[in-house]
């Protein structure tokens, strides 16, 4: 498990992603703004260790309409459909079914961020506040921590002393 130090930031113009110490938590509090209507400015907070993650990791990626060129162009959404993705069109959702939740947008950018931070290979215990993120936040942020030792502590945890939150015997091995 990895916690968090000290806190650290990075930010891309009004963008920004913090994370600072957390004594036995992963908190998120993540927010977005987008000029579209039904998207708009929405914010959720999470303790991915102790809260229900269900509408969490059930919402899908979105996309506005008018992106989706753009997106194909750049080899991504490859098998991007309504099957699997929110498309917005103005003030319109196209999936016939509508949202699977009132904070799917903001949702599905917490899955993004909870799977970024899970790249590192740890377990992390801290609070991240993000506004407008996405990956490149995330990554950059990942690699300001990592790049100091200074910035975390590696934790090595007996599977006995572990809240019942953490345990996932296939996930935890000794960190040496």
């Amino acid at each position: 498990i990895i916690k968090i130090t000290k806190k650290i930031e990075f930010k891309d113009g009004d963008r920004y992603i913090t994370i600072e110490p957390s004594k036995l938590s992963l908190n998120i509090d993540f927010e977005i703004r987008y000029e579209n209507p039904i998207i708009s400015v929405q914010r959720n907070r999470v303790k991915v260790y102790e809260d229900d993650l269900t509408n969490i990791y059930s919402s899908r990626t979105f996309c506005l309409l008018e992106d989706i060129e753009k997106i194909k162009k750049n080899g991504l959404a490859k098998g991007g459909s309504l099957n699997n993705a929110i498309v917005v069109s103005n003030e319109k959702i196209l999936n016939d079914e509508g949202l699977r939740n009132k904070k799917e947008f903001v949702n599905h950018k917490i899955l993004d961020c909870i799977g970024d931070l899970y790249t590192s290979g740890y377990r992390i215990l801290a609070n991240i506040k993000c506004s407008q993120g996405g990956h490149y936040l995330t990554n950059e942020l990942l690699r300001k921590v990592f790049n100091n030792q200074e910035n975390f502590t590696i934790l090595e945890i007996q599977e006995k002393s572990l809240p019942h939150s953490y345990i996932q015997k296939n996930l935890l091995k000794s960190i040496a």
